[in-house]
Formats: structure tokens, sequence, C-alpha cells
């Protein structure tokens, strides 16, 4: 409506106008080098508007022939980065769908289409990695550590060439100058560390950890478990040095293994490793209060065998009715617990007093029993049986009873278990990734295991089951096979761990 009634007065404005002037026509006279040219004012106003038209024509007519090779040039130039892109896109579905020859066409041509080396170099390695070209992808990220835009780029890329090549040093470097680089980046940080540890450079891990924290690439909470569990590597080290040195060198490793022990207490009061060595530490060096508390702060929270392995042997020299006693302490702080129970146990065994030993157990082996017996508890009835009566049957029964029982807890990680802790899982190299609880393995075997009718069995197989195989424990295995070393984060384990699986438990558990 408002456009209309714009139009209609722009038009009475012009119709006015023209009126106006036919009511004044007047005269217009122009002389020019000695000529006299007189017309109306309205055919001179028209002559004139004519003039500046064919002017204005011929300007745009010339300018468009000067521009237009520019415009030719600028055409042809957004047709080819169109074309470009497209075969990037195209080189990008084609990696994604994994067909390597696809791939590296469209990457040669985006190559020479595009102006844009972070996109087609990426591609063009990534069509040599689908082609098994290791060497070529490498060349190609090297390339980008030419330019500051691409040089994060070209690290990560040859990063991951050297993880899946299992070159660790190279791996190591190469994530060293993409954390130097880019330090809030976590992939960079969380692989640096990884190495480290997995190469027990418990100083590099810290100052990495540090690192990584002013960067804000970790919780503080994640951050104060990983730098417990490198202060107790460090301590484990150090006790270690100090079983081979002697006199004030010996003193002095044992001191430096202490603080570090403690430091770790401090920031995981509750981790049973931790506490063990500090407590095991302690009363080396004569603190045995501290000992003491330590252990009983963490017996407090969740009870576990270090911590009663250490309990019992802490005193030298003490008689086996002494440290019944003690452990009767210890236990009464957390009575309900299958290992206060388990403790009991053990020190009146040690003191031969088989009534205490088998009231302690009788909620899992008593006539009244509510729970289910591990192997421990099976082999500590076996003891129990043939230290009370000398009833090596019973004790036999009990052994046999242990070889079905539920299995007791133990270090487990990826297809390994041990009753030892470490900070490294000795199969995988991952860091602080052993967790104590009872292992899957033997009841995942079991469950891939065909099952046969007697029937289908045949008239050789017995009802009762057989033995089981022998097992072979992970140094003994690894000297068999002599495997390449895995990268921390690479892991080459297999889908089904077999009947020869990790059990290091069964020779562990029984020395009490």
């Amino acid at each position: 409506m408002l456009r209309a009634l714009f139009i209609f007065i722009v038009v009475a404005l012009l119709s006015a106008l023209a009126i106006w002037l036919a009511d004044n026509p007047g005269d217009l006279t122009m002389y020019w080098r000695g000529y006299e040219i007189r017309t109306s004012f309205v055919v001179g106003v028209g002559v004139m508007a004519l003039a500046a038209f064919l002017v204005l024509l011929v300007y745009r007519i010339v300018s468009g022939f000067i521009d237009t090779p520019a415009s030719v040039s600028a055409f042809l130039e957004k047709r080819r980065q169109q074309k470009g892109f497209l075969a990037l896109s195209r080189g990008m579905v084609a990696v994604a769908a994994g067909d390597a020859a696809e791939a590296k066409r469209y990457a040669a041509q985006a190559h020479k289409l595009l102006d844009a080396p972070p996109l087609t170099l990426l591609l063009a390695a990534q069509a040599a990695q689908l082609e098994g070209d290791e060497k070529s992808a490498s060349g190609y990220f090297e390339r980008m550590l030419d330019a500051p835009e691409t040089a994060f780029l070209g690290l990560r890329g040859l990063f991951i060439q050297a993880r899946r090549a299992g070159d660790r040093e190279q791996a190591l470097a190469h994530a060293r100058r993409a954390f130097e680089l880019r330090p809030q980046t976590p992939w960079a940080a969380q692989a640096v560390f990884e190495i480290e540890a997995a190469e027990e450079d418990w100083d590099g891990a810290l100052k990495t950890l540090d690192r990584e924290v002013s960067a804000k690439v970790i919780s503080r909470d994640k951050a104060r478990r990983r730098r417990a569990v490198l202060l107790t590597a460090k301590a484990m080290t150090a006790a270690e040095a100090a079983q081979g040195q002697a006199g004030e060198a010996r003193k002095a490793a044992l001191e430096k293994a202490v603080v570090l022990a403690l430091d770790a207490v401090a920031l995981e009061p509750a981790f049973a490793p931790t506490v063990a060595l500090a407590a095991r530490l302690c009363s080396e060096t004569g603190r045995a209060r501290k000992a003491a508390r330590l252990i009983e702060a963490a017996w407090d929270v969740e009870p576990h065998p270090d911590l009663a392995d250490v309990w019992l042997d802490m005193t030298d020299g003490e008689s086996g009715y002494d440290r019944a006693v003690r452990a009767r302490v210890l236990a009464a702080r957390n009575p309900e617990h299958i290992e206060s129970r388990i403790l009991v146990a053990r020190g009146a065994i040690g003191a031969r007093d088989w009534t205490a030993a088998r009231e302690a157990l009788a909620v899992y082996a008593g006539p009244d029993a509510t729970e289910t017996p591990t192997q421990r508890i099976c082999e500590l009835m076996a003891e129990i049986e043939e230290g009370a009566f000398g009833d090596r049957g019973a004790a036999r029964g009990w052994l046999a009873r242990a070889l079905h029982a539920p299995q007791d807890p133990q270090w487990t990680g990826e297809n390994y278990r041990s009753p030892r802790w470490a900070p490294i899982d000795p199969m995988t190299g991952a860091f602080d990734a052993l967790v104590w609880t009872a292992p899957a393995i033997a009841l995942a075997r079991e469950e891939k295991r065909p099952r046969m009718s007697e029937k289908d069995a045949g008239p050789h197989i017995e009802k009762a089951d057989a033995p089981e195989a022998p097992v072979v424990s992970p140094p003994e295995r690894a000297a068999r096979e002599a495997p390449k070393a895995p990268l921390a984060f690479q892991p080459p384990l297999p889908d089904d761990p077999g009947p020869e699986e990790v059990d290091e438990a069964q020779e562990g558990e029984r020395k009490w």
C-alpha cells in the first residue's frame, strides 16, 4: 500500500513539473564557435539528458572490456576451487569407506586444484595409510611440520605412525613436541605421561603430571590419585635399591623410601598397596607405632590381605600367641569383613588354637554356614583339619573343594591377575590399571567351552570333573613366546585367553 502511494506521489510530481514547464516554455540559447543554437527549454533539457545517457553507456562498455580478463580469471579460479573442494570431499568419503585407490586419486586432484596444504596433505597421508604405505604417510606428515599452522597436525600423525610401528622412543619424542606446542591438548599430555610411566620414568611422569594440572587438562582428584601411585612406585624402587646396600647407604635409601611412601599415604590414605608399603618401611626403620596407626586407619575403611601380611609380620621374634592377640585387635575394627575373619584364623593357626581358628571361619565352613567359602578359606580349613585332628582325608576334601570354590579377589587387569600390586599392568603397560576384584577369566573360559552330554562324551569320560590344565605364570609365558613389548596405549592382546591363562595367585596366597 505504501509503495503504491509512493509511486502515485512521484507520478503526480512529474506531471505537475511537466504542466509547469508547458505553461512556462522559455527559450534556451547556446553560442559555440560562432554558431547560435536556439531551442525551447524543454527540448534542450531532453537533449542534455540523452547526451548524458550516451556518455554513461559508452563508459560502461569500455570498462566492461577492460575488466573482462579479470572477471574471466576470477570465474575460472572459483570453478577450480569448487572442483578441488569436491575432490577433497570425495576423498574424505573414500577414506571413511576404506577405498584406498579412490582416496589416493581424489587426494592428488585436491592437491593439484587447491592451495590448502593442511587438508590436502592430511588426505594424502590417510590415503597412504589405507594402502599400507607408512613411509609415504610419514613423509606427508613431516611436510606438515614446515608450516606453523600445520605443525601440530603433523606431529599428531607422526605420533600415531610411531605408535603403530611400536617405536616408543619416537612416539615419546613426537608427543613431547606436541605437548610443548600446545600444552592444553589432552591427547599430547596423556601420551607423554603414559609412555614415561610405562618406561618407569617416575620423575618425568611427576613433572608431566604437574604440567597437566597447570594446563587444567586433568582434574585434581585424578591427579591426586596418579601422584599417589607414582610416589608409591618411587618408594618401591627406593626400597628395592636399599636391599642391595648396607650401613649408612641402606639407611638413607630406606629413609627416602619412607618419606615417599608417607607422602603417597597422605594423598590416598585408604589405598592398600601404598599403606602396606609405608607400614612395612616404617616398621623396618623402627617406627612400629606409626606403622600400626596407618594399618588401623586403612583397615577401618577397607580391609586387605596386604595390610594383614604387614600387620602379622610387624614384630620380630613374636610368639604365636601374641600374634594371634594382635590379629584379633585389628580384626575387631571391622569384624564382619571376610578379611578380618581370615586374619583371626591365620593368627589362631599360628598359635595352634584350632578351636578359635574354626570359630573365626564358622560363617563360611561351620555347620550353620551362611556364606560360600572361597579358595583361601577352603585352604585354611584344610590346614585346620589336619592340624587339629591329623585328618588328612578331611584336609584333602577341603583342598578338592578349593578347586571349584569362588576365587578370592586379586589384582586383575586385562588377561592378567596376581596377588601382588604393580603400578603398571605387565600385560598392557597401562598405568594404574590393576583393580582389586575377583577375576572373571576362568568363568569366561568355562562359558566359551562347548558343553557335551554324558552320552556324547563317550564312556571314557567320567562324571567327575577332570583337573584343570597347569597354569603358566606371566614370566614363564613371556620367556616361552618372547613377544614384542607392546606400547602402553596399544596392547596386542588375544581375544580368547585360552586354558593357559595367567594365574599367580595359587602359590602367592598359600604362603602365609
